[in-house]
């Protein structure tokens, strides 16, 4: 899991005149230093790729200051993740133009360059940080929820990126599933057990297969 780690705090962001979802038919944007690209909580309806400039992702503490994530540069691509809110922002540090890239259009070979496949992982453990912290603040939802709420960001994953959305791979060990959810493993194979029960999940040759995802995201609700 990543370490967000302190940084110098950046200069109030000023937020872009245009929203922070790019329309459809919008192919290039260019904001100028401190201008917001997008907060968390926007809905993420693009990824954009830095064609000159640099962009900083961040988190904004309860008292205003923000905490530096990473940083990005021409040629990485910025607001990748599979849930449909951003959980971070992304603010300009200079001058930067961007070229803007429908969600639903990005081309799954895109995730084969090493490059873009470890900043993909690195949105996806903050989605899965994200998602704990929010348990906590809203005081631990069902141990059901809470795993229906990951494997529908798991399915959501997988279809992204052209696999069947219904198979979680045996990749994901019990331990890694446990650790994402902070509990034992005895725990998790027993809350699997009940979600079997209710026709939801079932075995699978290569993992596990979600029988019924509609259900699962209804249950998952329970995690808001």
């Amino acid at each position: 899991m990543l370490t967000l780690l302190d940084s110098p705090v950046l200069e109030s962001p000023r937020t872009s005149s245009a929203d922070g979802s790019a329309s459809a038919a919008e192919h290039h944007r260019t904001l100028a230093a401190g201008d917001v690209l997008f907060r968390e909580g926007d809905a993420r309806s693009h990824v954009y790729r830095v064609e000159k400039g640099a962009i900083c992702l961040f988190k904004e503490r309860g008292d205003g200051s923000q905490v530096v994530l990473e940083f990005a540069f021409p040629g990485d691509l910025v607001g990748l993740g599979y849930l449909d809110s951003h959980v971070s922002g992304a603010q300009a540090t200079m001058e930067t133009s961007l070229s803007c890239l429908p969600r639903s259009a990005l081309e799954p070979t895109l995730e084969r360059s090493p490059n873009i496949k470890s900043r993909l992982t690195a949105a996806i453990e903050r989605e899965v940080a994200f998602l704990k912290e929010t348990d906590e603040r809203a005081g631990r939802p069902k141990p059901l929820a809470r795993i229906a709420a990951l494997f529908v960001t798991l399915a959501r994953c997988n279809a992204y990126e052209g696999r069947d959305p219904s198979v979680l791979t045996d990749s994901l060990s019990c331990g890694v599933v446990a650790g994402y959810l902070d509990m034992s493993v005895d725990d998790l194979a027993h809350w699997l057990t009940e979600l079997e029960s209710l026709s939801l999940v079932e075995a699978a040759p290569n993992g596990l297969r979600l029988k019924n995802l509609d259900e699962l995201e209804r249950l998952a609700d329970a995690a808001d």
